[in-house]
């Protein structure tokens, strides 16, 4: 198989990671231009990978990821703990974000959403553009 795309640091690291699920934050923070987002989009994620965008507003299940142009806060919490509860014991979740949310995480938030990695024994892996 051979892959084909820019040289940009961010997809070269979403492809060295085989991950089940991939969490991207599609706030306007993350993203300076459409290419970068296409080349996410674009990028080699494992085969049965599911994908998951964690945006404020204007998208909806299903809507293909290059339909939709990051905006918005980084508000990343909710839908780290919302894909943690549907991962399976023993998967792995990569996050690309830069984490820069308006609403920090509370000490007991943080302890709920690693007490849910502990359990089920999920391997997190952070990336930041």
């Amino acid at each position: 198989d051979v892959i084909v795309h820019t040289s940009r640091r961010l997809t070269t690291e979403i492809e060295k990671i085989p991950a089940d699920f991939y969490l991207i934050d599609a706030s306007g923070s993350m993203w300076d231009g459409w290419a970068s987002w296409k080349d996410v989009v674009g990028a080699s994620i494992k085969p049965g990978g599911k994908v998951y965008l964690s945006i404020m507003k204007g998208c909806r299940n299903g809507q293909s990821m290059s339909s939709i142009s990051p905006q918005g806060g980084t508000e990343i919490w909710y839908s780290y703990w919302k894909v943690l509860k549907s991962m399976q014991h023993g998967q792995t979740l990569a996050i690309v974000s830069d984490f820069q949310s308006n609403v920090p995480l509370t000490l007991r938030e943080s302890n709920i959403l690693q007490s849910i990695v502990e359990s089920k024994s999920i391997r997190v892996i952070a990336i930041s553009p």
